[in-house]
């Protein structure tokens, strides 16, 4: 607050330093009805003098200059006189620019326009929150009508005038109770209000036609209702929002769904390594597979590859640019499977979301669908997964309409599903609709030539990941070559990505390698060569090349490869298994 036209200074009434005339400053004092005025010296402002201290001194002759109080508050025109603390002032002195006194003002001045100022902000403050319920009221999407604690309408906004049908000049200053009794509305939400005292929502009808939905709620003071408000809404439009909302809420559920899926499954690109005749011939026939829309059923152990096969087929297929989605049949629940397949209609169990849920097949619409680890799927869904095989339809639970899916199929499994059908584990009918393009992948330890490759791709990626520089050295890779890998191309990455972290020098070297794989080729030979004590030399012999022969031909397609192997001829290599009575048993190849 600044020292405005309004504040007046006062200038005339102040005591001289050297005054002598004690009366006189009395007789100030009274023309000033005050008890405190500035003290001066040759026009500037020097003290205080307080009117008690003064008296108090008399008796002691002592001078102004001694009585007065020097350490004071001043002020000068353009200072905020807001931020004076004046604890002992009872008036505020200004001085000018040349700090020659001007005059003063007293406490009680500085806070009636303190008290001035901030009504006046609280006077403004209720204006301005007036225009804002203003606003409010008029520009309201719903219709708003006000009326008093007896039910005479007192205001309609225009969102209630265009909801009802009526006019403002029509209905303002009327009785709502009057209103219903011409049939203008077939009833009140206003006066249920008023009757129950609680805030009511009705159904009604108004004079254009429509239904609305209102809601009247009642406004107390002292144990009376003084207003009640009702809020109107064409339930027609609200109809036409629901409907439009569930739509758009569908619909960005399916692709929320489906996004998830793409980034998780879709988005990963990983490099196929091939480099054995086996894998070579698998890729071809993967490729030359891919342009149609035929099913394929790929198997194999865990971890050989399936689901990185499935990606290339679907990658190469016209369906690339449609969903990839995967369904992990195993994984998933039996309780659940068929509602995450199939998806479910609103209210179809108990814990089902209220406005139903598309499933996983409905997801890969456009796309390929595939089913990981069918084998695990239990008879009663085997079924349905046959129509969808046959009819491409599917029918979600608790629905009665069949919803058509246009969808490429591939399964994938690492069970015997030929062995499980003589089981009547799996559905022959299933089984043979699957096994269209049959692809089987054979276990890492039957092509050793893709071992060293899958090595070193793992190696360079683990390496771009981590941001090392790791190298192997040739002894290393060769235990790594020799093992047979139980759990495939899975074990082997998480061999080689352990093996990039935890080594602490630039170089893997064997020590580095886990001891169940440098054992591995060890505890082969010991298999071989552990022979009975008590035999004789020439038996010891005879008993490790039968084991050396049974070794090599389990791992061998002929008697040409044998003998390869073993760097013998055709003849020997028969001469020596007729000799040890090894029956021909060669590794199946499944085509």
């Amino acid at each position: 607050m600044l020292l405005g036209e309004d504040i007046l200074l006062e200038k005339k009434l102040f005591i001289d330093v050297n005054e002598k005339d004690y009366f006189k400053v009395i007789e100030t004092f009274q023309l000033a009805q005050t008890t405190q005025l500035p003290v001066t010296k040759d026009d500037k402002l020097v003290g205080i003098l307080d009117l008690f201290s003064f008296v108090k001194m008399l008796e002691k002759d002592k001078n102004v200059m001694e009585i007065m109080e020097k350490d004071i508050i001043i002020a000068k025109k353009d200072n905020n006189i807001s931020d004076c603390k004046l604890l002992k002032q009872k008036i505020l002195p200004f001085v000018d620019e040349t700090e020659l006194y001007i005059g003063f003002i007293e406490s009680s001045v500085i806070e009636k326009q303190l008290l001035k100022e901030k009504y006046s902000g609280e006077i403004q403050y209720y204006k301005d929150l007036q225009q804002e319920y203003q606003a409010i009221f008029e520009s309201s999407y719903d219709g708003i009508t006000i009326t008093d604690g007896k039910g005479i309408i007192l205001r309609i906004n225009p969102a209630g005038e265009r909801v009802e049908g009526l006019s403002s000049k029509d209905v303002v200053g009327k009785y709502v109770q009057e209103l219903v009794d011409l049939g203008i509305y077939s009833e009140s939400a206003t006066i249920k209000a008023l009757e129950k005292r609680d805030p009511v929502t009705i159904l009604q009808k108004v004079p254009s036609g429509k239904e609305i939905i209102a809601t009247g709620t009642p406004i107390f003071e002292n144990g009376e209702i003084i207003r009640v408000i009702t809020n109107s809404r064409d339930i027609t439009e609200l109809n036409n929002l629901k409907r439009e909302l569930s739509q758009a809420h569908q619909l960005a559920e399916k692709y929320q769904s489906e996004l998830e899926f793409l980034r998780l499954e879709q988005m990963k690109t990983e490099d196929i390594v091939v480099h054995s005749p086996e894998m070579k011939k698998i890729v071809t026939l993967a490729t030359r597979v891919a342009p149609v829309d035929s099913t394929v059923l790929i198997q194999g152990e865990s971890g050989v590859g399936k689901g990185i096969l499935s990606k290339l087929i679907h990658n190469n297929s016209k369906r690339k640019n449609g969903p990839f989605i995967k369904i992990d049949c195993g994984s998933i629940p039996e309780s659940l499977l068929e509602s995450e397949l199939f998806g479910y209609e609103k209210g179809a169990f108990t814990g089902a979301k209220r406005e139903g849920k598309i499933g996983l097949i409905e997801l890969a619409n456009g796309g390929t669908l595939f089913l990981d680890e069918i084998g695990e799927v239990p008879l009663n869904l085997q079924v349905k997964l046959l129509r969808v095989l046959q009819d491409r339809e599917i029918v979600r639970v608790g629905g009665s309409s069949a919803i058509s899916v246009d969808i490429r199929i591939i399964a994938a499994t690492n069970r015997e599903l030929e062995t499980m059908v003589k089981e009547k584990n799996f559905r022959e009918d299933l089984y043979y609709r699957l096994n269209v393009v049959p692809i089987f992948i054979p276990p890492l330890r039957e092509r050793k030539d893709d071992i060293q490759p899958l090595v070193m791709n793992s190696l360079e990626r683990f390496n771009r990941k981590y941001k090392f520089q790791k190298k192997i050295e040739c002894e290393a890779l060769e235990f790594l070559i020799q093992y047979d890998w139980p759990g495939n191309i899975r074990e082997l990455e998480n061999i080689i990505e352990r093996l990039v972290v935890v080594t602490n020098e630039e170089t893997i070297r064997v020590e580095n390698i886990p001891r169940t794989i440098t054992e591995y080729k060890k505890n082969r030979r010991e298999e071989i060569f552990d022979v009975d004590d008590s035999l004789a030399f020439r038996e010891t012999m005879a008993e490790c090349e039968r084991r050396l022969l049974i070794t090599v031909m389990k791992k061998s397609k002929s008697i040409q490869e044998i003998a390869d192997i073993l760097k013998l001829d055709r003849s020997s290599v028969r001469k020596k298994l007729k000799k040890h009575g090894i029956e021909k048993t060669f590794r199946l190849v499944k085509k």
